[in-house]
């Protein structure tokens, strides 16, 4: 049973970017219904170079107050971490827990339910079996798995309605110093017609569509987004590779790898027409500043799942026999689901989108639609 009225309320969300904000309709909810508890997360160390802590994105939006962040790979196998963390939680004392984790296998479910016994946690949020082990649901009108939001949304719905389609519930209240660096940054790739925004990153490498498809699909959009500018988003590693598909574009252009903090690429997202990308975490970011995203996706992951929230997105997944692998690296059937994508598909998604939002920069035909 949960407290009306907690004081201390302890949020368990492992992950980083994409992780982090498909949970931001849940932590706005928990501030809703527990305003006066002190909210921590508890959550891991970034695990690889292009991660990203998730201080470094909820700082700022007062929807937490505090992290506990801990290598989870050293507290699972190291009986002293464990402990040192047990303690640290034990001496806090939440009067709650709130899970908001991926589904589970019964090992780890219950492996994480007997250390928050250990712990001395008085109530829990979403740590029965039944809710930790549920698969996705199948959406019938959509012809996919629940989005992930969705999924979360549904386990908390005993704290209220997490009002996934109220923008104001993917609000990372960024502050006006955010806005401005951010307006800075990407000036330079102010067009005339509007602004598209990339990311080529991904942090697994089953994820990446491949350099030459990334090339080959710019240099056709840029020959029909007469008057767009095109910046460039993602970690200092990916700065390289952008820049090849930077210099490739024929209207104004900025490459902002590894210049913004991730609040300020949120800020700079705002500012775009469409967003195009991988399954990561900056097709999650450009989504929830309520920008129509083109994702280039794997078949890892029940379709749908991690789609971007909303149906003003497009998103290229192929059907194929292994599909729901869950491999971070595939070694025999080199990434046929996300390979076998092609650069017309990406491309039509694109001016599909910039259609949709109205643009009469995209090439002839896009000038006649909109004006017709």
């Amino acid at each position: 049973m949960v407290s009306e009225d907690p004081s201390r309320v302890l949020i368990f969300r492992p992950g980083s970017v994409g992780d982090t904000i498909v949970c931001l309709p849940c932590f706005h909810l928990i501030a809703r219904r527990f305003p006066n508890a002190e909210r921590r997360v508890l959550t891991n160390s970034p695990v690889m170079k292009v991660s990203v802590p998730v201080k470094e994105i909820l700082d700022g939006t007062g929807l937490v107050d505090d992290y506990i962040e801990v290598d989870h790979s050293a507290v699972r196998s190291r009986l002293r971490t464990q402990w040192d963390l047990c303690r640290l939680i034990r001496s806090w004392r939440p009067d709650l827990l709130i899970v908001l984790t991926d589904p589970r296998e019964f090992k780890q479910h219950f492996s994480e339910l007997m250390f928050f016994k250990l712990c001395g946690v008085r109530a829990m949020l979403n740590m029965s079996l039944e809710e930790r082990t549920a698969p996705y649901r199948w959406v019938p009108e959509r012809g996919c798995y629940e989005y992930e939001a969705e999924r979360l949304a549904r386990l908390m719905r005993s704290l209220g309605d997490a009002r996934l389609d109220d923008l104001a519930s993917w609000d990372m209240r960024l502050s006006p110093a955010e806005r401005e660096r951010a307006l800075e940054a990407v000036k330079p790739a102010m067009g005339t017609a509007g602004l598209i925004v990339c990311s080529i990153g991904a942090a697994l490498e089953i994820q990446d569509w491949g350099a030459g498809n990334w090339l080959a699909m710019i240099e056709e959009l840029a020959a029909k987004a007469d008057g767009y500018g095109l910046a460039l988003v993602g970690a200092a590693s990916e700065h390289e590779r952008s820049e090849a598909m930077r210099t490739r574009w024929r209207g104004p252009s900025v490459n902002l790898c590894g210049r913004l903090r991730i609040r300020e690429t949120a800020a700079v997202m705002k500012h775009a027409d469409v967003y195009l990308g991988h399954d990561s975490g900056p097709i999650h970011l450009a989504a929830a500043m309520g920008v129509p995203c083109v994702g280039v996706y794997t078949a890892r992951n029940p379709a749908g799942s991690w789609f971007p929230y909303g149906d003003q997105h497009r998103v290229i997944s192929h059907d194929v026999p292994c599909a729901g692998c869950k491999l971070s690296e595939c070694t025999v059937y080199a990434k046929r689901c996300i390979t076998s994508i092609t650069v017309a598909e990406v491309l039509a998604a694109v001016e599909d989108l910039l259609l949709r939002v109205g643009s009469s920069g995209f090439g002839a035909m896009g000038k006649s639609l909109v004006a017709g």
